[in-house]
């Protein structure tokens, strides 16, 4: 994620941000992240963990360095991090082995980057999904520059002991103890296509790839990704239109459904996406290596589906039956998804096509996932070549489907190192399947920004539908 932030008064150049100020608040939070300085391994049964050794930690990377561009000139080209030279800001989203970390994965990784005349900073951060999720991401985040506001404040008074504030502590839980705690082996409460979802990539090569070493998986992955033709594109929507649409979308719901902003994001996302994808030239079987992935996996590119997949993300902590969910700061997420019928999609997008596919992504977040997840934990834990599979088939994405993260319920524009807020933040380009970012409001700018990642020529069919563009009202093309 890249939090970007501007230095309105240049004659604060050395107070703006300070190196050190940064440096010492993030080893001061990572005390309570111990989890970050791990060792990413598997063991002889191919299950993957971190170890935390005291006596040998794997810190994460942290540089800081400054490049020759202005912050205004990043501003002219749209924040667009693709025309900056990738080992400037960090690298994308495959963990592997740098030489930077020394030739292992790191848990984390954060690059300070400081345009010319300190007139802004870049503060890029990522931490591996194995660790933690979006949720956890956050309140690192969130720590480091709370750890950041309390040192500058303890700094300005450091002649006044008696009114020094204290530092909040919190309760940060990374015992895999909470999750382990609540698998259950009764799967027969699990449909048989909800096993058949969990457990759908068995074989030889999942196998193989599941007791590889995490350094040799990184790097495979992201042999695979590198043959990913792909464009990034950002859209923001007022909030206002946003609105209107889901008021009038609510108007065809059943009496006791609420439609929510993300339920009608969502489903329009996953709606002009399945129509892009139908109208361009090609759904390409990819180069040589990809084909060769897929065949091996037994996945073809002739299969003719009747519905588009879309799948979110889903938190499950307040989902499950356990006291300290909600400050376990692993990852505790789910991906579910639901099928839109082709017949449908391929409609005029009214209100009444919206309405019962915004029900079906509705009903998808909101009923309770405590015992799916429970269950697909017991089912994992004992196959885990399984998670290998999808590790690998899943950040492709399989034809038709589009996987929807939304991140605006997460606090990412407060994270305030004491020089105030960020003035954007945007998640970083990466090279994963078919995805969109749903991400918060930016307080300056209102309304919702998404971040969408598609090859190209289905791009230019997502930019010339009229029926979305009415929503936008700006978008940036990255790639």
């Amino acid at each position: 994620m890249g939090y970007w932030y501007k230095n309105d008064n240049p004659n604060l150049s050395d107070e703006f941000m300070p190196p050190k100020l940064l440096q010492d608040a993030f080893y001061r939070a990572l005390q309570g992240f111990p989890i970050l300085a791990g060792h990413i391994k598997t063991d002889n049964y191919s299950h993957m963990y971190v170890d935390v050794d005291k006596d040998n930690l794997n810190m994460p990377v942290y540089t800081d360095t400054t490049c020759d561009m202005d912050y205004s000139d990043m501003e002219k080209i749209g924040f667009n991090l693709t025309k900056v030279p990738v080992d400037l800001y960090g690298t994308h989203g495959v963990p592997v082995p740098s030489k930077l970390s020394n030739g292992k994965i790191k848990s984390a990784n954060i690059r300070i980057l400081r345009f010319k005349n300190n007139s802004g900073v870049l503060v890029y951060s990522s931490i591996i999904h194995c660790v933690t999720d979006g949720y956890g991401y956050v309140h690192f985040m969130n720590r480091w520059a709370e750890v950041a506001r309390w040192m500058q404040q303890q700094q300005q008074q450091s002649n006044d002991v008696d009114n020094k504030m204290q530092l909040t502590e919190h309760e940060y839980i990374h015992d895999r103890a909470i999750p382990n705690g609540l698998r259950s082996n009764k799967t027969t409460a699990l449909s048989a296509s909800e096993v058949n979802s969990i457990l759908n990539g068995s074989n030889v090569i999942s196998r193989w790839i599941a007791r590889l070493s995490p350094e040799k998986r990184g790097r495979l992955i992201k042999k695979w990704e590198e043959e990913n033709d792909s464009t990034i594109c950002f859209f923001h929507i007022p909030s206002k239109r946003i609105e209107d649409l889901r008021s009038s979308v609510q108007k065809h719901a059943p009496p006791d459904v609420k439609y929510t902003i993300n339920d009608i994001l969502t489903t329009y996302l996953g709606i002009v996406v399945a129509q892009a994808k139908q109208k361009a030239k090609t759904d390409k079987e990819g180069k040589s290596y990809d084909a060769a992935i897929r065949k091996l996996f037994g996945r073809r590119n002739d299969e003719t589906p009747t519905e588009f997949n879309v799948l979110i993300n889903i938190n499950v902590r307040s989902h499950v039956n356990h006291p300290d969910a909600k400050n376990y700061m692993g990852n505790m997420i789910i991906g579910k998804s639901t099928g839109f019928p082709y017949n449908l999609i391929q409609k005029e997008t009214t209100d009444e096509v919206l309405a019962p596919l915004a029900q079906k992504i509705h009903q998808l977040a909101s009923e309770p996932h405590g015992e799916y997840y429970a269950q697909r934990e017991f089912l994992l834990d004992n196959r885990p070549d399984n998670l290998a599979y999808n590790t690998f088939f899943g950040r492709k994405g399989k034809k038709g489907m589009l996987v929807t993260s939304n991140h605006s319920r997460f606090a990412h524009y407060e994270v305030d190192f004491g020089s105030g807020a960020p003035a954007i933040v945007r998640h970083v380009p990466l090279t994963v399947g078919t995805y969109a970012y749903i991400m918060p409001t930016n307080p300056k700018l209102g309304g919702y920004e998404v971040e969408l990642k598609l090859a190209p020529d289905e791009m230019d069919n997502v930019i010339q539908n009229t029926n979305w563009m009415k929503l936008v009202d700006s978008y940036e093309r990255c790639s």
